[in-house]
């Protein structure tokens, strides 16, 4: 990111040698000949840094500096002096000041203490987001699979982090692991060294979506009581995640089209554009195609988004996944809980692995955990899920249609379909009679009489 810089001094040839050798490095910089002009300058263009010089022809320097560190905190000031006695350092480092150079100085001396300035600035926002947000970083272990579907994926999302495209496209059913793809594109990029930020679009009112991508001054508007840095720049030199980005109100989809085009943005209420560096990973759960075709989606945003997408199939479609990802969360859970769960009973994971997951991973994440915390076991068995959970899975098996050597109709008889389902329930609790006759609602001995062979407990 390009920082702004303000140089405040009284004489014209330092000022604009200091302007010189700070653009030569890439910043922006502004210029201010007395106290006013700082002032003024600085509630207008809102600089990340100010250089100011402590006797100023109208002005009391660390007046100034008093000033500049209550209107704006964050704003790092680096004080220039002829009369650099140890009190007035001790002084001007009291009130705030970030770095003391005493005249006369190299040049070399406010380029070092500029950079060391704008990366301070980098670093603590980055630690004030990651405070607010209390994020864990995402283990990509959670991701664990066997299915074909998934291991294609994941070697698409190997090649697409190592490639150099800005923007990415994750799409997918809710609960599928969006946002787990979306950390592993940033984990195994060039941007992983940077911070990985995240913005739920469908979490945010549309009015405040633009503050919250691109951040605004103090006085923007009427609850602007500080300058707030918004998540583009806070994800300078990352990844910016926006999740459920087909609920992006009209107006944002515009500015954020701008930003993609070009990188760079305006805070709100500023008047000066500022550049970073971030790859943009986009997810949603929505048909954008339907969504342009109605017209409620830019078409040029979505061609934008679009230049590279990763689709996760739901859960029914691979459903190999789910015995690893349920054994992996019983174990999360057990550890956390602090339960004694070891493993999953045979007829347990029948049902888990029969049942259609409308909800996905985070269903089956959801229904392990409640069965965990409501439990206590060495094995997770089918009494501890859900009931709705068991009835769907019961109940969830085509039955099979075939044509009879004679030429009969292949519709099953309904004795035929009552023993399809028996044999089904039968075989998803692991041929134990008690249990399946519990679930069919029926006693042992029932069940023995319609399948064949004796009951055991007779």
């Amino acid at each position: 990111m390009t920082a702004h810089v303000l140089v405040a001094d009284d004489e014209l040839l330092i000022r604009q040698s200091i302007r010189g050798v700070l653009i030569q490095e890439g910043y922006e910089v502004a210029m201010a000949a007395s106290g006013a002009e700082a002032w003024t300058r600085f509630r207008e263009d809102r600089p990340d840094i100010v250089v100011l010089d402590l006797v100023l022809g109208d002005a009391d320097g660390l007046e100034i500096l008093r000033r500049l560190r209550t209107e704006s905190p964050d704003t790092k000031v680096v004080i220039m002096s002829a009369h650099g006695s140890i009190e007035t350092a001790v002084s001007a480092m009291k009130l705030g000041a970030y770095d003391f150079i005493k005249k006369p100085f190299e040049l070399e001396e406010i380029v070092a203490a500029v950079r060391n300035a704008e990366r301070t600035s980098t670093l603590e926002t980055r630690i004030a987001y990651l405070a607010a947000q209390d994020r864990k970083r995402a283990n990509s272990v959670t991701f664990l699979h066997k299915a074909p579907a998934t291991a294609r994926l994941l070697k698409q999302v190997d090649l697409v982090a190592a490639s150099p495209v800005p923007t990415v496209l994750v799409t997918g059913e809710s609960g599928t692991g969006k946002q787990i793809v979306s950390r592993l594109l940033h984990d195994q990029s060039t941007f992983a060294s940077g911070p990985f930020v995240e913005l739920n679009c469908s979490a945010i009112p549309e009015n405040l979506v633009e503050s919250e991508l691109f951040g605004h001054e103090r006085g923007a508007f009427s609850d602007a009581r500080e300058k707030k840095l918004g998540l583009v720049e806070v994800a300078d030199g990352g990844t910016l995640f926006l999740d459920e980005i087909g609920d992006l109100g009209a107006a944002a989809q515009a500015k954020l089209l701008t930003f993609l085009e070009s990188h760079t943005f305006r805070r709100v209420g500023a008047t000066s554009s500022r550049r970073v560096k971030v790859r943009v990973v986009a997810a949603t759960n929505r048909d954008i195609p339907q969504m342009v075709a109605a017209k409620t989606f830019r078409e040029d945003l979505y061609y934008r988004l679009n230049a590279i997408t990763l689709h996760i199939p739901p859960l029914r479609e691979r459903r190999e996944d789910i015995s690893p990802l349920a054994l992996h969360f019983l174990a999360q859970a057990s550890r956390e809980i602090g339960r004694r769960f070891i493993g999953m009973a045979p007829e347990a994971m029948g049902i888990l692995e029969s049942y259609k997951w409308p909800g996905n991973v985070r269903e089956l994440r959801s229904v392990v955990t409640r069965a965990v915390l409501l439990h206590d076991d060495d094995l997770l068995r089918a009494s501890h899920l859900p009931p709705e959970v068991v009835t769907a899975a019961l109940t969830s098996a085509p039955l099979p249609l075939t044509v009879q050597d004679d030429g009969r109709s292949p519709i099953p008889s309904l004795v035929e379909i009552e023993l399809l389902h028996i044999r089904r329930v039968l075989e998803i609790c692991g041929g134990n009679r008690t249990l399946a006759a519990q679930h069919l609602g029926i006693t042992r001995q029932t069940l023995a009489k319609k399948v064949g062979g004796p009951d055991e407990s007779a």
